[in-house]
This record gives structure tokens, C-alpha cells and sequence, in this order.
């Protein structure tokens, strides 16, 4: 069995339903990892990619306050293709869905809709990244709903850490935005497909500068000051493929039709992804406002 590969049959009946918080789900979860039980691995190796330097130097030095600085985010969005809009009927019955699974194999297992779109999407890789994976979503949404548990302004692949450095000042989770910023490695890079506008993802389009705390234990805070300066944005048009990388700030919003919809990310990284049961089982939920 492999779990990066989901097959089940989509309609509305079936399509798993969460509550909406704005917790953020798994992406940047604060929320506590329920223990697995398997077999012990051998760690991840720590990429450079990955690194978390200015956690590392504050660990070195015994800091215990949280300093900030000037981040700038250069935002790069891109429409790299655009496919034909595909109908309804052709959505619920791709049946195949990803969890980060290696685009080969995703090519190799995917339904007749998914494949023709990685198929373009390998045109547009960089391939300068140890890993390709692929995810994606096949989600009914009814007004308002959202794809994640979050409409924050936030960015991919952050270095999240979850260690006693972390505890040492005073938190469960930390980003640390200084290195993902100023690191000397390249940040990840992804190419993001979706098939409809009834449900688009916002990219900011321009460059972004504001102060930052060196590290956040969550998204809040950070996209309270980003919303505070408005910066100019684009929703992504209906069946297109759009490149941007680690740096570009994007974010979910509220649906605003009913109906199917199609999402598929690659994701080029030096980064090894090893799958937990609590990022499968909430991948593909539906976040509804309560009282809806």
C-alpha cells in the first residue's frame, strides 16, 4: 500500500467536512502530532534548505528573546500555461489524488485529467532540486467553504522546527523566517494547478518589505501585517499552471460557488518528505464556517 496515493470515489455525499478555525490544519499546526506507531527510521537528513541557522545561532548564544528584522518578499508569480477548463463530471471522475508522491509515480498512477496536467507541468520544471513530489485535492465546496483550515497570507515550505530549542523559548512550533529569507540554499520551488476561478488562490504580485520577528510560532501576527498593507494581488485564472517558489506569499479564500474543483501542486525540493497519518487523513477536507 502506498499512502501518497489516494483512490476513492468524489461526490458530494463523500467529501469529508471539518469545522473552520483558522488553526491552520496541518500546514504550521500548533495543534500536538498524535504519536505513530511504526517502526523507528533513521532521521531525515538535514538539507540546506531546510536549515534553521538563525534558530541555530540563537541556541548557540542562549538568546531568549525574539528579535526582528526587515523581510522582503519578492513575490515571484507566474501563469506558465493555461489548459482547457475542464467540465464538472470530469473532476469527480479522475479518482486518483496525490499526498507527496514522486511525479513519476504520480504520472504512472494518475486518472486521464491529472495526467494531462502534470504531463504540461514537467515542461515547466527547473530540476534543480533533489526531489519532485506531487499533491493533489479533488474537493466539492459549497459557498464559503475553504480547501484549508486557514485564509492566511502565508509561504510554502517554511522551516518549521519542533524541538527543545523551540521549547526554549517558550513554544511548541517555530518558523524561522530569517533563514528561509537570507539562507544561503535556494528555496523550494512549485508549480500549482487549479481547475476553477470558483475557489482561486490569491499570489501577491509585487514585491512585499515589512518587519518580521526572526521566528513565528504561527501565520497570525504575520498575516495581520501583511493584510495591513494591502499589497496588490491576483487570483489564479481558471485551469492554469503558475510557478513560485518559496518566497511568494499567497493565500486561500472562501469559495464563492458551489461546486468541484481540481488542485495540484509540484513541488521541487531538496527537502525528503516522509508521511505522518494526521497530514493524509486531513488531506482533502473541506473547512466550513460553523453555523453553516
Amino acid at each position: 500500500m502506498n499512502d501518497a496515493i489516494v483512490r476513492r470515489p468524489r461526490s458530494i455525499a463523500t467529501q469529508k467536512i471539518a469545522a473552520f478555525t483558522g488553526e491552520g490544519a496541518y500546514h504550521g499546526s500548533t495543534k500536538p502530532r498524535p504519536p505513530v506507531e511504526s517502526a523507528p527510521l533513521p532521521p531525515i537528513a538535514l538539507v540546506e534548505e531546510m536549515r534553521p541557522t538563525t534558530l541555530e545561532a540563537y541556541a548557540a548564544a542562549g538568546t531568549r528573546s525574539i528579535g526582528e528584522f526587515v523581510a522582503t518578499f519578492p513575490n515571484r508569480y507566474e501563469v506558465k500555461a493555461t489548459l482547457p477548463v475542464p467540465t464538472q463530471d470530469e473532476i469527480a471522475e479522475d479518482g486518483v489524488t496525490f499526498c507527496w508522491c514522486p511525479i513519476d509515480t504520480a504520472i504512472a498512477e494518475a486518472g486521464p485529467l491529472s495526467r494531462r496536467v502534470l504531463l504540461e507541468m514537467q515542461n515547466h520544471l527547473q530540476r534543480k532540486k533533489r526531489f519532485v513530489y506531487i499533491d493533489s485535492k479533488i474537493q466539492w465546496f459549497e459557498p464559503g467553504d475553504t480547501p484549508v483550515d486557514s485564509r492566511h497570507w502565508h509561504v510554502d515550505g517554511s522551516i518549521a522546527v519542533r524541538d527543545e530549542r523551540v521549547g526554549a523559548l517558550g513554544h511548541r512550533l517555530l518558523h524561522d523566517m530569517r533563514a528561509r529569507l537570507q539562507g544561503s540554499a535556494p528555496p523550494p520551488t512549485y508549480l500549482a494547478y487549479q481547475s476553477s476561478t470558483h475557489c482561486a488562490t490569491q499570489f501577491a504580485t509585487a514585491k512585499v518589505s515589512l518587519p518580521l520577528p526572526d521566528l513565528i510560532p504561527d501565520f497570525d501576527d504575520f498575516d495581520r501585517r501583511v493584510r495591513a498593507l494591502a499589497p496588490p494581488c491576483e487570483s489564479q485564472p481558471a485551469a492554469s499552471i503558475v510557478a513560485f517558489d518559496g518566497l511568494s506569499l499567497h493565500r486561500a479564500v472562501a469559495a464563492q460557488a458551489a461546486g468541484f474543483r481540481l488542485w495540484i501542486r509540484c513541488s521541487e525540493s531538496d527537502h525528503e518528505v516522509r508521511l505522518n497519518p494526521s497530514l493524509i487523513d486531513c488531506y482533502g477536507t473541506v473547512f466550513r464556517p460553523k453555523g453553516s
